[in-house]
């Protein structure tokens, strides 16, 4: 067959070589989603890696961003995971430490303060007069070395 010929039975909308009619158009449509067991040996997955086309929300799904702002860093994570990157065995671990947290709250510092600072002056106070700190409130009563 010729190109003329091919293109007057392929219908304007469909591109791929499967999909040449809205029949076979449907049929793909209703295929059930591979899972990652379909493809790989699996053990323990949770549902989430099982069916990794349940993501959503990621850089090429979503993104509205103009691409001249995308950096290097946008690179990773802006494509879902698909079956050859999600792991084929999982193993979780244990919420021991943050269940023990949750039950004993935060660690609060509750010692006295050992350091003696003059009257009026603190800690940043002392890092400015040192150089290390610069305060640019405008009533930190320090004037900037060389506007006076």
């Amino acid at each position: 067959m010729s190109e003329a010929e091919t293109s007057e039975n392929v219908e304007p909308g469909f591109c791929s070589a499967i999909c040449t009619d809205r029949e076979s158009l449907q049929r793909e449509i209703q295929k059930p989603e591979l899972k990652t067991s379909d493809m790989f040996a699996t053990c323990n997955l949770p549902k989430r890696f099982e069916h990794p086309h349940w993501f959503n929300g990621y850089g090429c799904q979503v993104s509205k961003q103009h691409p001249f702002y995308r950096t290097s860093a946008n690179e990773y994570g802006w494509y879902p995971p698909g079956q050859h990157s999600i792991p084929s065995v999982f193993f979780p671990k244990s919420q021991k430490f943050s269940n023990q947290l949750a039950n004993a709250g935060m660690y609060s510092f509750s010692s006295v303060p050992t350091v003696f600072f003059p009257a009026g002056q603190t800690f940043t106070n002392r890092l400015a007069a040192a150089g290390m700190y610069r305060n640019y409130s405008l009533n930190t009563g320090m004037d900037p070395v060389g506007y006076r």
